[in-house]
């Protein structure tokens, strides 16, 4: 991690803020906002939520989202926002506070569940909060660890290095003289977590109630997935057992490194990890490592990002800038996996061959991964979603843009829903992780191309797929459950024919093309093979001839061979012109 301030004793507090006990809310723009009075009740957390939304007139905003008029689009029906909308729910975010904040984040990552132009504005949001005194610190750890907290640390610096919704980091030293690194949560977190969602649910339940136009969005559906990703994110355990997976996933990999999770000095609240020294992306561009090579970090980045994606199906879900360290030009560093997705085997192949098709630049390629990734919520025909899907490959070809590029995403969610496919969300978390990596890449290496990188990682993965013998054994148990499933159905489908046959309602409509091209094609073999024949046993009996020696005889035998063969033809040619006419 880079540079950290000198530390301070642990029993003395950082200069504090005006108000240090209080929870942050934001009222800017550049990401910093200010401390509000945290509220002790339901009944006073409830009148300041219902005070900021009358603030913004949020109920006028609400009313107005729901009644957009739909206007027609390319080919499809859109929804017509207002343009200030997106602006004005994240102000309302803002206010609302940390639990309203993380929200906004989340859904910022899940341009399937809002507008396109939502999920855009709410990746404007930031978390950065007034620290909590080390004296609250100090209570958190020592509750969590069950003891006083120079027990455990030597040096524990009382400055975070950093500082979130949730919870800050510190950095300390333990007594065997390790560097770690402590991320501890806020007091009262989750408390006041809960108590926001207690009081936004019967809102939303209103706001779903009365304004019709809103239930096309699912928010009390939405709002039941927002509160169990948070509940994840608030309990470190959580992520202590994922940063240990991953951990385990690259430890025979020299060039990432994972920081070990310290489970002694760990708990639902605490966070204790290996301290790794390195360098942000940004602290590069301001002259960190000047000798760094800045195209092979970003292929060591991105060859990383997609061995957690395709070969460990657990990958991380925010890799902000912050949240990767840069060691050297072969060796990077990944932080904080309080939010990580997975992806079954199935969704990462078909994902995978998308991102194929594309360097390919094939069509075919790209609509059957995207129809086999897809659930189909209606009636649904391949041919005209392939026609829609010439605008992206058009798209793609002009612009080299990555399937998580933000344009080309959006035309892949807008083309879906028009042909009634569904997205499963882990496809959003890794187009978006992608493209997050993407961007930083392209900050170390300008001529970075994302397709282009992964073309050898994505070529091996293809030949072990189809030269696995574990993917032989999938492939023979696919067949197996289809045909399975073929014998289930067919007695069913034999009663229907049977049924139909002796109703009389069995049609069967069948027109045979090209019959006459058919017949001359068979007939033009039927003389080549003919013709073959008997240049075969002509050459045959030169040969006989030759052996017995008698030269004179070959000159009259060929003569009176080509004049058979002469004859035959022209009775071929007499016998078709008499059956034309």
């Amino acid at each position: 991690m880079a540079n950290p301030e000198e530390p301070t004793e642990t029993t003395k507090d950082p200069a504090p803020a005006k108000n240090p006990s209080t929870t942050a809310r934001a009222e800017s723009d550049d990401g910093t906002f200010h401390a509000a009075r945290e509220p002790v009740t339901k009944v006073q957390r409830t009148v300041e939520v219902l005070r900021i939304l009358r603030k913004h007139n949020a109920f006028e905003l609400i009313k107005e989202i729901s009644q957009a008029e739909r206007v027609d689009g390319v080919g499809r029906t859109e929804l017509k926002i207002p343009a200030d909308a997106p602006k004005r729910v994240r102000h309302i975010l803002q206010d609302l506070g940390p639990t309203f904040i993380k929200m906004g984040q989340l859904l910022g990552t899940r341009p399937d569940l809002v507008p396109k132009e939502f999920a855009d504005e709410f990746k404007n949001l930031y978390d950065r909060t007034t620290p909590t005194p080390f004296s609250q610190v100090r209570e958190v750890v020592e509750g969590e660890l069950g003891c006083p907290i120079d027990e455990v640390f030597t040096r524990f610096e009382t400055r975070p290095v950093a500082s979130a919704s949730i919870g800050q980091v510190h950095f300390a030293t333990l007594h065997t003289g390790e560097r770690v690194a402590v991320k501890v949560q806020h007091p009262n977190i989750q408390g006041r977590i809960a108590l926001d969602f207690e009081i936004l649910e019967p809102i939303v339940s209103f706001v779903e109630r009365v304004f019709a136009g809103s239930r096309v969005w699912q928010p009390q559906d939405h709002l039941r997935e927002l509160r169990t990703m948070l509940a994840k994110e608030l309990d470190y355990s959580y992520e202590a057992r994922n940063q240990q997976r991953v951990y385990e996933n690259f430890a025979g990999t020299r060039n990432v490194k994972i920081p070990q999770v310290l489970w002694e000095y760990s708990g639902q609240r605490v966070l204790t990890l290996e301290y790794i020294d390195g360098v942000k992306i940004q602290e590069i561009e301001e002259g960190a490592l000047p000798h760094l090579d800045g195209s092979r970090v970003a292929e060591t980045i991105s060859l990383a990002m997609a061995e957690m994606i395709f070969d460990h199906r657990l990958f991380h879900a925010d890799p902000s800038p912050g949240n990767v360290l840069i060691i050297d030009s072969n060796t990077v560093a990944f932080l904080d996996f309080g939010a990580v997705g997975f992806v079954t085997r199935r969704r990462s192949e078909r994902i995978l061959g998308l991102l194929v098709g594309f360097r390919r630049d094939d069509l075919d390629m790209v609509a059957q991964n995207l129809i086999e990734l897809c659930d189909k919520v209606g009636p649904f025909d391949p041919g005209p979603l392939r026609q829609d899907l010439e605008q992206i490959m058009e798209f793609h070809e002009r612009e080299r843009a990555s399937p998580g590029n933000p344009r080309m995403l959006d035309m892949i969610i807008d083309i879906a829903e028009e042909h009634n496919l569904r997205l499963p969300p882990d496809f959003m978390l890794i187009t978006r992780a992608l493209f997050q990596f993407e961007g930083m890449s392209r900050r170390l290496d300008p001529n970075y191309e994302l397709i282009e990188v992964l073309g050898p990682f994505i070529q091996e993965r293809l030949f072990e797929r189809y030269t696995s013998p574990s993917r032989v054994e999938d492939a023979l148990v696919d067949i197996g459950i289809h045909t399975a499933e073929l014998v289930k159905n067919t007695p069913q489908r034999l009663n229907t024919i049977l049924r139909k046959l002796e109703q009389d309602e069995l049609e069967v409509n069948m027109e045979l093309k090209g019959l006459q091209q058919h017949e001359r094609s068979r007939e033009f073999n039927t003389m080549r093979g003919s013709l073959a024949l008997l240049a075969a046993s002509l050459i045959l009996a030169s040969g006989i001839v030759l052996a017995l020696g008698d030269g004179q005889e070959l000159g009259r035998f060929l003569l009176v061979a080509i004049a058979l063969i002469l004859l035959w033809l022209g009775g071929l040619i007499l016998l078709k012109g008499h059956e034309e006419s």
